[in-house]
């Protein structure tokens, strides 16, 4: 069992690309200050993450991470070749337990942080499923809680 523990490791290790170019911290500094209104034409000129913490209240758990915004294959091959987008990816868990995440392209694995940040994926994590949002502008809508009726 240890054996097969270590060449797990060793095999994540191997075909895990290494996010040096981009640490967590350049991510959030440079969103701590990108106005949300980059991010979607009807988002208010403030800050995406001061936005985004306003939008999922003081009482729900932010975590963020920096990933490969899903894009590798699985096959070492294939990934070696390439460049991969890296995601500054955030979420919050509510007091509902549903979990919100926003994953931001901030640039690549080799360029660095490059480009201007663009919406990369938004969801929604219930017991029922996940649920993708289009455009962070529907993201308020789509946390209500459902009328009942």
């Amino acid at each position: 069992m240890k054996r097969e523990l270590t060449v797990l490791v060793l095999v994540l290790l191997l075909i895990t690309p290494a996010y040096s170019q981009i640490t967590q911290e350049d991510a959030i500094d440079l969103l701590e200050q990108y106005p949300a209104v980059r991010l979607d034409s009807l988002l208010p000129k403030t800050a995406f993450l001061g936005w985004f913490r306003n939008l999922v209240g003081s009482e729900a758990k932010i975590t963020w991470e920096i990933n490969d915004c899903g894009e590798q294959t699985g096959v070492p091959a294939v990934d070696q070749q390439r460049d991969f987008p890296v995601c500054f990816e955030i979420s919050a868990v509510l007091p509902d337990r549903r979990i919100i995440g926003v994953a931001i392209a901030v640039g690549t694995e080799k360029k660095g942080l490059s480009g201007a940040p663009a919406v990369y994926n938004i969801y929604i994590d219930t017991d029922r499923g996940t649920q993708h949002i289009k455009r962070l502008r529907d993201l308020p809508q789509a946390l209500r809680p459902p009328q009942n009726k």
